[in-house]
């Protein structure tokens, strides 16, 4: 085993991330996934506008920064040596990723990210030694066939409306009762919901992750992020394309995804919207880490750099604690709130629940090295009981 030199501004961007990842997924936590962004899904013009942010800033970016993050952690991850036990140690932690995000998306969330990490995370091993050049038109490639899946998806949704359209009533009815039901219904639910996703999840999500793991990779091998300087003069000359491109971008799909745009509009207009998300998303990603980047190296920063990199830091305890407190609030086993709160208030709730687990990170952290979760994945892959408590503590 190897050690590597952190670098604060990635697990910055973790902690980051972790709150978007937090407001797209808490919708799906508080009620059935087929009222998420559907014409019934809000009843006040409060909620739609809370729905219209979550679409706006949050919805395809963060899975997207956070793929980026795993392919530039990657290298980090990888022995130089290239010896066959730092090979073993990669797939032993692969495939903890790979068990997790099963027991993840049975117990917690129907749309867990870590199982097709894992699943990636193997096809990754084999770009380890492309050329930053190559991977960047890997990357590109990838990104054609985002736009492939989403025509695909296209293609397929009139038969999915129809499917709604005769069962929608008895569906919702079905998923209230299991999710206000014991723990075991919640979990026999989830298990339905997480397979039937399965498949559109794998062309909605997977060649956008499989771009970003490449782009992440390229740009580590290129040390991007070691001089922010450097760093910023480099996204600076495509700064303000990216921006105009997101923001154009993202209005449309926000205007399409939440319906108000005519539901008769022309099937051209249509089309274009959808292969236009999968690169206007990551151009508003490229324009957040771009500005949280300038941030960062800014004395302005000082204040709240040890809130976000520790909470970067104990990234995969945070996103499974995060899955754990929503799944006590909206299930019946805990607090019992699913379907009943408005979109708004939904989005509200994000904040208090992502300040909780950044306050649980920095406490862990005075006392422990690694954060519960980092602990078992390190100890698994490096098949040894790592240190967790800090020297003195």
């Amino acid at each position: 085993m190897i050690t590597h030199k952190r670098i604060g501004f990635i697990d910055f961007l973790r902690g980051f991330a972790l709150f978007g990842i937090l407001v797209v997924n808490l919708p799906y936590f508080s009620k059935p996934m087929f009222l998420v962004a559907s014409l019934h899904e809000n009843s006040t013009l409060l909620d739609s506008i809370g729905s219209w942010i979550v679409a706006f800033f949050f919805e395809s970016k963060f899975y997207v920064l956070f793929s980026f993050l795993f392919g530039y952690g990657f290298s980090m991850q990888m022995d130089s040596s290239e010896s066959s036990k730092a090979n073993f140690e990669y797939f032993r932690r692969i495939f903890a990723l790979i068990i997790l995000g099963i027991l993840h998306g049975i117990f917690l969330f129907l749309g867990d990210i870590l199982f097709s990490y894992g699943i990636l995370g193997i096809a990754l091993w084999f770009l380890r030694k492309k050329s930053p050049i190559w991977l960047l038109r890997f990357s590109f490639l990838c990104l054609l066939l985002a736009i492939a899946g989403r025509i695909v998806l296209f293609a397929a949704e009139d038969s999915f409306r129809a499917f709604l359209a005769n069962h929608l009533t008895q569906i919702l009815e079905e998923t209230r009762k299991a999710y206000l039901g014991s723990f075991w219904e919640n979990a026999i639910q989830r298990s339905k919901e997480t397979f039937s996703s399965f498949r559109f999840l794998v062309l909605y999500q997977w060649p956008s992750i499989l771009a970003m793991f490449s782009l992440g990779l390229a740009a580590a091998k290129k040390s991007i992020f070691a001089d922010w300087g450097e760093a910023r003069l480099f996204l600076s000359k495509y700064f303000p394309w990216m921006l105009i491109l997101g923001v154009l971008g993202n209005l449309l799909y926000t205007l399409h995804s939440r319906h108000v745009f005519p539901e008769d509009l022309n099937k051209s207009l249509k089309f274009f919207l959808v292969c236009l998300d999968p690169i206007s998303a990551p151009a508003l990603t490229f324009c957040y880490v771009y500005i949280l980047g300038n941030y960062y190296a800014s004395s302005k920063s000082l204040a709240d750099k040890p809130w976000f990199e520790t909470a970067g830091r104990l990234s995969l305890t945070s996103y499974l604690g995060e899955s754990l407190v929503c799944t006590w609030i909206f299930c019946g086993w805990g607090l019992g709130y699913f379907d009943q709160l408005g979109s708004y208030i939904v989005l509200l709730l994000s904040v208090p629940i992502w300040i909780f687990w950044v306050g649980f990170s920095a406490l862990w952290d005075r006392f422990f090295s690694l954060g519960p979760m980092e602990w078992l994945l390190r100890s698994w892959t490096y098949w040894s009981f790592m240190k967790l408590k800090r020297p003195g503590s």
